[in-house]
């Protein structure tokens, strides 16, 4: 029995997949990239990094006009405990892996990040609180340089369930606010 539960827009729990389940979420992911390919490509003037045929762990996009490599940071489920843990408004907070930011600073330096938003959940009940955000859609660009900026001054939020994880997961993430100006909502 989980020790909190989501709900959907429409009042309906939302019972997410395993969430250390790394394999599974990195299958969801591909198929993640395209739909945001395929709603946003056009847009965006980004595609699926053609390097991922051969090798599935480069980064996800590319950047048609600026001709540079891109990742997507997909977005499903507001941190609702960020006001409670870091004074942080969970309706405009991400996080962003520790891991993430190693790999980046030294294979991908230059690379930009997409945060793509869409708040599946809406509503956390647990025994202490009820914490509700308004349903959100959207992306936000940041250039990886501009990103690790905010990520040493940026909470670290440590997971319990991951503590003695072996399968690969990232056992902390940074907590970033979107409303920060080094953010820019393109979508």
């Amino acid at each position: 029995m989980p020790s909190y539960r989501l709900y959907d827009p429409n009042g309906i729990e939302v019972t997410p997949r395993d969430l250390q389940n790394k394999s599974w979420w990195h299958h969801h992911g591909v198929d993640k990239e395209n739909a945001f390919v395929n709603k946003y490509g056009d847009l965006l003037q980004v595609i699926i990094n053609p390097l991922k045929e051969s090798d599935p762990q480069v980064p996800d996009l590319y950047r048609l006009q600026f001709e540079k490599l891109a990742e997507l940071k997909t977005q499903n489920c507001p941190f609702f405990q960020a006001q409670s843990r870091f004074n942080l408004d969970p309706q405009y907070t991400v996080v962003f892996n520790l891991k993430d930011e190693l790999l980046y600073s030294s294979q991908y330096p230059e690379i930009d990040i997409y945060f793509w938003v869409d708040w599946h959940a809406v509503k956390f009940e647990n025994r202490h609180s009820n914490i509700t955000v308004n349903q959100m859609t959207g992306v936000w660009l940041i250039s990886f340089s501009d990103l690790s900026l905010l990520c040493k001054e940026a909470p670290v939020h440590s997971y319990g369930q991951r503590r003695d994880d072996t399968r690969g997961n990232a056992k902390s993430s940074y907590v970033l606010n979107l409303l920060d100006p080094q953010f820019t909502q393109v979508a």
